[in-house]
């Protein structure tokens, strides 16, 4: 319990009026009125058949594994069909994880002068002669000028290295 709680639990039990001692305190009158009633250590229920019990005894022995290996421990044990969903809601004995891939976010990158960092977007163009063809854009990230651009037929990573390149060279050109 927080000290303003308890202050103005004292000043209500001298006689002040809740509602002001709530507003001067900046608290809730819930708070003042409220009685903490202490929470009870959830109880585990028994298990309630024989492939909850396999899979909660699979989960506790295997516990650095998924819950696909766990359904397949439990499908072994049992001799019978079990769904992986079951396996994987049981208790929340196992939690279902992301890969570790779709975690990873790029860095972040603090640009503080020209040519520090680059960036290449490529987008489809309608040109009525040729169809859909590709524009190849670098994009310095300071200054947000392009750099160097290039409109192909085709979008390949042949194409972006050679703008690349170009663009590099051009840079290196400029400065020396």
């Amino acid at each position: 319990m927080s000290e303003r709680v308890a202050r103005s639990r004292e000043l209500v039990a001298r006689g002040f009026a809740a509602a002001a001692v709530a507003r001067v305190l900046q608290i809730t009158r819930q708070a003042i009125y409220r009685t903490p009633i202490p929470r009870a250590v959830p109880q585990r229920r028994p298990p309630a058949d024989a492939v909850e019990q396999a899979s909660v005894e699979e989960a506790m022995a295997n516990q650095t594994d998924g819950y696909r290996m766990v359904t397949a421990f439990v499908r072994r044990r049992l001799g019978v069909p079990v769904n992986r969903k079951r396996v994987l809601r049981e208790r929340k004995l196992i939690q279902r994880r992301r890969p570790l891939e779709r975690r990873k976010r790029p860095g972040f990158f603090r640009v503080e002068r020209p040519r520090q960092l680059w960036q290449l977007d490529m987008t489809s163009v309608w040109v009525a002669e040729h169809g859909w063809c590709y524009l190849n854009a670098i994009i310095d990230c300071c200054t947000r000028e392009i750099v160097a651009w290039q409109l192909e037929l085709r979008c390949r990573a042949d194409e972006a290295i050679a703008l690349m390149e170009r663009a590099a060279a051009k840079a290196q050109h400029r400065a020396g």
